[in-house]
């Protein structure tokens, strides 16, 4: 029943994810392990969790491995202990009222005593002051970097999954540029995504969108917040869309131009996203660095735009190295330059925006790195949409 319920990978993958990080333990000379997840950004804030149980969890969650034994998942709420049994590959407990002091009373009951702690993820401080109470003797070492590094190179299973998020993701966008008419909320968008997310089986992950006038200020880069903002013929609205297939994502950005045709200011950031886009894509693969996208993105400022979100970043599952934005923007210049592997995956989503940010537009794709080049996994052509 459990394998019909939710997604799993095999356990061949599982066994691959928790073989690399006990070669991380053994590296940094760790005793135990101890992952934490949380419900932020629509539960992928458990990426770190779900690279070892596959389990996408509401509230604080953990992942106790130890040295020696099995991996252990602790869960925060009692009722959801349930739910995450069916969905985690490996052993699943309550986590208590206190999961901090579940995860150092497991790893005393191990026969652990004075060790080092590795914890990943954005433990909260009352957890680690928990820890340093109840561990006395213990040493505490942050290894979220080495651990995330572990997830930047996907598997054929897990890049599967990245093609069904692109497809359910290109599905949501397809949606709501056939569904979007003026008189519309920017919230009322949302739910067209969600909707289409959940009909087709995908978790919804992202849902950034802006609309504005074309003249006079607006929005340069999509919102978080969705507003109460009633459309308007002539609006452009921007979008920032990410589906989930079990917390495997695409992502894509594209401008809809809401019954009218583009502006020349905005027919001319298109333009430039559009350049900048297209010699990002031209030098990635394995073996380009940071520098090859940087000088990219060069054509930005040279066309007399500025960014405001980044220019690329690594995807899938959750934001991951690296975080790359321009030159210009003194944001986001890797040091030392970041060196790009087959099969990491990776966002291409310039945002040009005026220098005064009262108008931009955003294009973006998710792409996976090969040998000879990047690997497109959205199919939507590269355009902006006008509806009708």
């Amino acid at each position: 029943m459990t394998a019909e319920l939710y997604p799993r990978f095999s356990i061949g993958e599982f066994a691959r994810r928790h073989a690399a990080a006990r070669s991380l333990m053994a590296a940094a000379g760790l005793d135990a392990l101890v992952v934490y997840g949380n419900s932020g950004i629509s539960r992928h804030n458990h990426a770190d969790i779900h690279y070892l149980c596959g389990f996408l969890g509401n509230r604080n969650n953990y992942v106790v491995l130890p040295a020696r034994g099995e991996p252990v998942l602790f869960v925060q709420s009692y009722n959801h202990v349930p739910n995450a049994r069916e969905a985690s590959s490996i052993r699943t407990e309550w986590g208590g009222r206190d999961s901090a002091a579940t995860v150092a009373k497991f790893l005393i009951d191990a026969g652990l005593r004075a060790g080092t702690l590795g914890y990943a993820g954005e433990v909260p401080v009352q957890n680690y002051l928990t820890w340093q109470k109840e561990l006395a003797g213990w040493q505490f070492t942050d290894v979220t970097g080495p651990f995330r590094r572990l997830r930047l190179i996907k598997s054929a299973e897990e890049i599967e999954w990245l093609r069904k998020g692109a497809a359910l993701t290109d599905a949501a966008l397809e949606s709501l540029i056939a569904k979007v008419k003026p008189g519309m909320r920017e919230y009322e968008l949302g739910a067209i995504v969600e909707a289409s997310a959940l009909h087709s089986g995908g978790l919804p992950h992202l849902c950034y969108l802006s609309s504005g006038p074309q003249t006079g200020a607006s929005a340069c880069v999509p919102r978080q917040n969705l507003s109460h903002r009633v459309l308007e013929r002539g609006d452009v609205i921007n979008t920032e869309i990410s589906i989930s297939y079990w917390g495997y994502s695409g992502q894509m950005h594209r401008p809809i131009f809401l019954q009218a045709e583009p502006s020349e200011l905005y027919r001319r950031l298109w333009d430039t996203a559009l350049e900048a886009y297209t010699r990002c894509v031209a030098v990635l693969r394995a073996g380009a660095t940071s520098e090859d996208v940087l000088d990219a993105a060069n054509v930005i400022d040279e066309r007399g735009f500025t960014i405001n979100d980044g220019f690329l970043h690594g995807f899938g599952i959750g934001l991951l190295a690296p975080s790359i934005g321009t030159r210009q923007a003194q944001r986001g210049v890797p040091k030392p330059p970041f060196i790009f592997e087959a099969d990491m995956c990776v966002v291409v989503q310039p945002n040009v925006v005026t220098r005064d940010e009262r108008a931009g537009v955003q294009l973006g794709n998710l792409f996976r790195i090969t040998k000879d080049g990047a690997e497109c996994l959205h199919r939507l052509p590269l355009e902006y949409y006008m509806t009708k």
